[in-house]
């Protein structure tokens, strides 16, 4: 089955850009959603941090992971976080996205890495503060909601066609600091 692949695209001051994919059922326009989630994060994010949602995109067949073709009319937007001041470079929160897939004896989720965070997103112990778990989860609740999202297994052996893909039913962030690491040096 072909799915959509949207990858939004993040810039993120100093320490570069980044990408989050997300993948849709083939007819499903997520664009509109996927902006609205971004639009919601911005209070929560450092002025530095640039959000770009494409209107257009590959279309990818979920059994090989080969693109079969393009997608466009979506709704392409950029949003930026509004948060001035310090912020704690490639350290923030993620976003643990759920299926009901089984696959090898194990169930398919996804992540997505929110970073870098504002200091002010931080308690005294390090962790997320409660205030900011609980607003990005009503988030990610309503985009859960859209029944737009996919997770995609990619094939386990290179050229492999055992792919599948997914619906998200639940996502959540959890009370944990997350840190991205990059090799470039």
């Amino acid at each position: 089955m072909p799915m959509r692949k949207v990858p939004v695209g993040w810039t993120t001051g100093p320490g570069g850009v980044g990408v989050s994919v997300f993948y849709t059922p083939f007819g499903s326009d997520a664009t509109v959603e996927l902006g609205a989630f971004f639009t919601s994060l911005r209070p929560f994010f450092p002025t530095a941090v640039t959000w770009s949602v494409p209107g257009s995109g590959d279309v990818v067949d979920e059994t090989s992971g080969l693109i079969t073709g393009a997608w466009t009319a979506g709704t392409a937007s950029t949003q930026t976080g509004t948060v001035a001041g310090a912020y704690v470079g490639g350290t923030g929160c993620y976003v643990r996205w759920q299926t009901a897939g089984i696959v090898s004896g194990r169930r398919v989720r996804g992540r997505t890495f929110l970073c870098p965070m504002p200091t002010g997103q931080f308690d005294a112990n390090g962790t997320i503060t409660d205030a900011s778990i609980t607003s990005i989860n009503g988030f990610v609740t309503t985009l859960v909601g859209s029944g737009k999202l996919l997770i995609w297994h990619r094939p386990t052996t290179p050229g492999g066609t055992d792919g599948s893909s997914h619906a998200v039913i639940a996502g959540s962030v959890l009370d944990k600091v997350t840190s991205l690491r990059t090799r470039r040096t």
